[in-house]
């Protein structure tokens, strides 16, 4: 950290404070728009549920129950405590504590007794945190670069199109990306004392241990950032091996040691994440057509922090013209984004704390690669878990960028020195017309790269605006589960009364059923009328061989239950033939894909 850059700080205090005001208003519009108009997915099911107090086993199984039972994990209820959620969580799910009781507390701050409880209530705490980034990353871009940088990196994680999903997400995402700004900050504090050879101040050591012990307690994947920081810090180690014994090695040994105990209460349930049914979806597959998949997902991921164009929900033309146009954007202004990155490589004053936050990014890539080929964990299946990384793409490109903007004005000066020489020369008689043809083709090139430089910020910034407008729109980072399509083509497609039947194995699937009848519910809202149906819903034990056995809860339902009844099978592991001995035929008509449920229409008549 530069103390020269504190002092610009408060120097123009009011001016920063009005800039980085104008960002966050930015932030919090686009965050805030059309936050509940999503549909929710699976895993945000599970976060309400979980944050409740409620447990997803407590709902009837085998039994044909009504969308006010099926929605009863999701129903507020102000006895439950901080305690029931901890112990639900533990029970049932791969994730630790801090968020769900967080949302627990924030719950009873807007909830009533027996409601469902509110999407949008569901997912406004996680924008909170989401905006509470944007001066987070602008603090660390100050104290570890310039103003500059802070305010570069302030706009860029306001309108980052990666960042505006999480934030629009009920999920736990937001606050671990704030505590990883936090601990990155402590690695950058305390890497000027490692080079100078000085004991770094004790409550500095302690700050780090207990953010470290924060962000294991509100996402196990926090574990990576820290072994991230573990290879950095171990760069500087090697390279001052013989005085591995010293004091101020000594210190970062204790904040070692502690962080382990700060996250040693977790190791028993981190150790059985690994091979829990919940985490199967991500085992990798070697098979050779498929084993460079995640390298381009992994560029995708990365692209798509701070660009986006419509791609999802459009047509094909719309979805290859966003494509092309993210492809010339990205070759024009990546030879200036480098000559950025090497001027920032080359600065005194900055040169290590870029070559840290590289380290960090090569260091993370290098771990994910890591997993997903080695450990056969394929990470790049989802966008969600690359948050760990996040604030690091933003500050280094914030620093590029800020390079690229600086070059621009110094390029003033070095235009004087030239033309000082060419009229030097012009004074003397000694210039020819070739000379004078040089001077004039080199000033305009040297303002137009002046400007070219200038248009580069913005037009990443403009680029990224228009990214957080897609997500917000709903055209990007779509959920997985598209309940609001499969509930219109239930609507649009059932002349009888429906029953939507699901196989289960675990939760995921329970949570999945959950969704589709949360988006029964605001859609019965929206319309207001009392010719809504309402569908009964089945969740069926899945068999090994698929069977449906007579004495089966769906066996008994198409036996017992006057038809005629449609029957859609979501997600369903039964055999059509068994069906049809229940007079139960296909329907024969198209029907549209839906994203995450794979579904069928059985007319029963």
């Amino acid at each position: 950290m530069k103390k020269n850059n504190i002092k610009l700080l408060f120097k123009n205090q009011w001016f920063h404070l009005i800039i980085l005001l104008c960002w966050l208003i930015i932030g919090i519009i686009l965050r805030s728009t059309n936050l509940a108009e999503k549909s929710a997915s699976s895993i945000e099911i599970a976060t309400l549920g979980y944050s409740l107090g409620h447990s997803f086993f407590d709902l009837p199984l085998d039994r044909v129950i009504t969308l006010n039972q099926l929605l009863s994990p999701l129903q507020f209820e102000s006895t439950y405590t901080p305690n029931d959620v901890i112990h639900q969580l533990l029970s049932e799910d791969t994730h630790p504590p801090l968020y769900f009781v967080l949302n627990h507390l924030w719950f009873n701050l807007f909830s009533t007794d027996g409601e469902i409880v509110s999407l949008w209530v569901g997912r406004s705490l996680s924008a909170i945190f989401g905006v509470a980034a944007i001066p987070a990353i602008f603090g660390l871009g100050c104290l570890t670069f310039s103003p500059l940088v802070g305010h570069i990196a302030a706009a860029l994680m306001a309108i980052s199109p990666y960042g505006i999903y999480l934030a629009q997400e009920s999920r736990h995402h937001t606050l671990t990306i704030l505590w990883i700004i936090a601990s990155i900050t402590c690695l950058i504090a305390i890497i000027p004392y490692l080079q100078k050879r000085r004991i770094f101040p004790i409550w500095l050591g302690c700050l780090w241990v207990a953010i470290n012990s924060l962000g294991i307690a509100t996402h196990y994947i926090f574990i990576l950032v820290l072994a991230i920081e573990g290879l950095v810090i171990g760069g500087f180690w090697l390279r001052d091996i013989q005085n591995r014994f010293q004091s101020y090695w000594w210190r970062i040994y204790l904040v070692a040691l502690g962080t382990f105990v700060g996250c040693l209460v977790w190791l028993p349930i981190v150790v059985g994440v690994a091979n829990n049914q919940l985490t199967e979806w991500i085992s990798t597959s070697f098979d050779l057509d498929e084993i460079w998949y995640p390298i381009p997902r992994l560029l995708a991921w990365i692209l798509t922090m701070v660009w986006l164009l419509p791609i999802e929900g459009t047509s094909l033309f719309v979805t290859i013209l966003s494509g092309v146009t993210l492809l010339i954007a990205l070759v024009w202004v990546a030879p200036n984004l480098w000559q950025g990155a090497k001027a920032q490589m080359n600065a005194i004053d900055n040169r290590l704390s870029f070559q840290v936050f590289v380290s960090f990014f090569v260091g993370a890539i290098a771990l994910f690669l890591l997993i997903i080929y080695v450990m056969g964990r394929d990470l790049s299946l989802a966008a969600r878990y690359h948050f760990v990384y996040f604030p690091v793409v933003i500050i280094l490109l914030a620093a590029i960028l800020a390079k690229c903007w600086h070059n621009s004005e110094n390029q003033t000066e070095v235009e004087n020195i030239f033309f000082e020489k060419e009229i030097g020369k012009i004074k003397d008689g000694g210039a020819t017309k070739k000379d004078l043809i040089i001077t004039s083709a080199t000033s305009l090139i040297v303002s137009n790269l002046k400007q070219i430089n200038k248009r580069v910020v913005i037009v990443v910034l403009l680029m990224g605006l228009c990214g957080s407008l897609t997500v917000v729109n709903n055209y990007g980072y779509q959920r997985s589960r598209r309940a609001d399509l499969l509930v219109e083509a239930i609507k649009t497609q059932s002349k009888s009364s429906p029953l939507v039947a699901t196989t289960y194995q675990t939760h995921a699937e329970i949570r999945a059923l959950i969704a589709l009848g949360l988006e029964f519910k605001r859609q019965e809202s929206k319309t207001k009328s009392a010719d809504f149906f309402q569908p009964q819903f089945l969740l069926v034990k899945r068999q090994q061989n698929q069977k449906l056995t007579p004495d089966s809860a769906l066996a008994k339902f198409l036996s017992q239950t006057s038809r005629p009844v449609d029957l859609w099978g979501v997600n369903l592991k039964v055999e059509k033939s068994d069906l049809e001995t229940f007079n139960c035929r296909k329907y024969s008509g198209s029907q549209p894909k839906v994203n995450g449920y794979r579904y069928r229409l059985y007319n029963c008549r």
